[in-house]
């Protein structure tokens, strides 16, 4: 008797199930070695900027971080070494906060907890820029379902296609210790905004844009939206005071995709409503400030027109101003719902300053720019024109190699600097120091606030600079204790420091022969450059 067919089929059936289990852990171990390849290399990145000696008691600080990590550090140590709850600007106290900070309270209840200050502050931002390169990777491969363009994706994120390659190439000798463009300040128009440099400065902001590149990939392959929206929601309602540039960026995202999207309405309106419920309070208790305003042009502003417009652009963004535009038309449909946002991102930039800085716009054109490259890449892969990968990745490369060649140098912490060690040990965790300079200032490395540190970086958060240096210039400045008491006393200050700071216009003009021959200071250094001066020394009770 012939036998049936179907006594057959269970081998089948199994074979099929081994074959695609077998598919599954090949895929799983892929992802796998991808996740594993970017935390390696994001654990290098911000290990090669920033660490610690421990056995000389130096932080070591690389050359391109040094200016930033004034106001880093100061705030790190605020929460792990000083008492400063609830929170003010270390380095600008008197007032709520009006900083980003919950990044920088993480990193220091590790440092507080035990963390060595290089661990504390590098493993929260190499995880945050691990988790937005397998964002770019997760989102690319979802919405393409083609790694060659998910790898090119990254290839265009970590080395940008701007066109200071140009200068690079006029310059003699040639060199790779110095970005070539590092606009404005350089004076030239390709900005400082497109390399590493900002997310090994900015310790935040990859976990910022790794948000938002996570709620696009939430979007194209949730199976759960409501469990998922209630993790957005709190998300969202965290931004204020961890980054605020995200919080309009998700809220472009979560309302271009209401629109596309009729399955997710109901999920992304229970997201914005928690996130709303959240963020309420905190905008009600954070202080007001007039920065938002109309600037169209950005950095061109003063020299705004159609062909100054265009040109600031192609020399910033090169080959991907011509490739994003043109691509975005030959996408899928899917691809052109999820990635429109960056045109309004872009937009936005152009025409509105959302603080003091306008510069800080920057963090728009970023995240629009991951999206771009996506298109970039999808355009390359189905026009095959990899030809033109070389000139996209030219000044990133050239970018990157600075890094690489990056020395860290150190920077004497308690235990090393005296002066820190001192006030340590014997100041209150609460004390506010007048201070007589301004980065690294001692009091600062020992969690102390102090009065006034460098201006850009309270100026640029909307603080009010300039009346707060009128009046550090009258305590140092003015002999008279019945002018510079009242003005300690309002402002609380413990402790003074004094050193000659003639020579430097930024600073008061401290005459040290009036402070060595009218009171005795607390502390003294071991060069006699630096004293300090309790408040109660210089303004004994009557």
């Amino acid at each position: 008797m012939k036998k049936s067919n179907t006594e057959g089929e269970p081998k089948i059936f199994a074979r099929s199930r081994i074959q695609s289990s077998g598919v599954r852990a090949r895929k799983i171990f892929g992802e796998a070695i991808v996740v594993v390849l970017f935390l390696l290399f994001s654990f290098l990145l911000m290990f090669h900027t920033f660490g610690y000696d421990s056995a000389q008691k130096n932080i070591l600080i690389a050359r391109t971080l040094w200016s930033d990590f004034g106001s880093h550090i100061p705030l790190i140590r605020s929460f792990s070494m000083g008492n400063n709850w609830p929170p003010e600007y270390p380095i600008f106290p008197g007032e709520p906060i009006r900083y980003h900070f919950l990044f920088y309270l993480l990193v220091g209840m590790l440092a507080k907890i035990g963390f060595r200050l290089d661990w504390a502050l590098n493993l929260p931002s190499a995880l945050g820029f691990a988790l937005l390169l397998w964002g770019i990777w997760t989102l690319a491969t979802t919405l393409f379902k083609n790694k060659a363009i998910a790898f090119l994706s990254i290839l265009f994120f970590l080395f940008n296609g701007s066109l200071s390659f140009i200068k690079f190439f006029t310059r003699q000798p040639l060199s790779f210790r110095d970005f070539p463009a590092f606009g404005p300040w350089d004076g030239g128009v390709i900005t400082a905004f497109w390399n590493l440099n900002i997310y090994t400065n900015q310790r935040h902001l990859a976990w910022g844009f790794a948000l938002g590149i996570w709620f696009l990939v939430w979007v194209v392959s949730s199976k759960k939206p409501i469990i998922g929206a209630l993790l957005w929601g709190l998300s969202i309602g965290a931004l204020p005071y961890f980054h605020q540039p995200t919080l309009i960026i998700m809220a472009i995202l979560m309302g271009t995709n209401f629109l596309f999207f009729p399955r997710l309405r109901l999920p992304i309106l229970i997201a914005a409503s928690i996130g709303l419920f959240l963020i309420a309070p905190q905008l009600l208790t954070m202080p007001k400030t007039e920065s938002l305003s109309w600037f169209p042009g950005y950095l061109i502003h003063d020299k705004l027109s159609i062909i100054n417009f265009l040109s600031f652009w192609f020399q910033n963004l090169g080959l991907h101003t011509i490739l994003i535009p043109f691509g975005f038309f030959i996408l899928p449909s899917r691809a052109k719902k999820i990635l429109l946002p960056l045109f309004f991102l872009f937009i936005l930039g152009n025409l509105f300053k959302f603080s003091m800085e306008v510069a800080a716009n920057h963090k728009f054109f970023n995240f629009a720019l991951i999206l771009g490259n996506m298109i970039s890449a999808y355009v390359i892969i189905r026009m095959r024109v990899p030809i033109l990968v070389g000139i996209l990745i030219l000044s990133g490369l050239i970018d990157f190699f600075v890094i690489v060649n990056d020395t860290k140098g150190p920077l004497p912490d308690v235990g090393n600097n005296q002066t820190a060690s001192w006030i340590a040990a014997n100041t209150p965790k609460d004390a506010l120091f007048l201070n007589s300079s301004f980065l690294y200032h001692p009091a600062s490395l020992a969690g102390r606030k102090i009065f006034l540190g460098w201006p850009y970086f309270a100026w640029s958060a909307g603080y009010d600079t300039y009346g707060r240096m009128a009046e550090m210039r009258t305590m140092y400045e003015s002999k008279n204790p019945t002018v510079f008491c009242p003005l300690l006393k309002k402002h609380t200050i413990s402790y003074i420091t004094v050193e000659d700071t003639k020579g430097d216009p930024n600073l008061p003009n401290i005459d040290v022969s009036y402070f060595l021959d009218n009171y005795k200071p607390a502390f003294e250094d071991a060069d006699g450059k630096l004293r300090i001066y309790s408040f109660l020394v210089l303004c004994p009770p009557s």
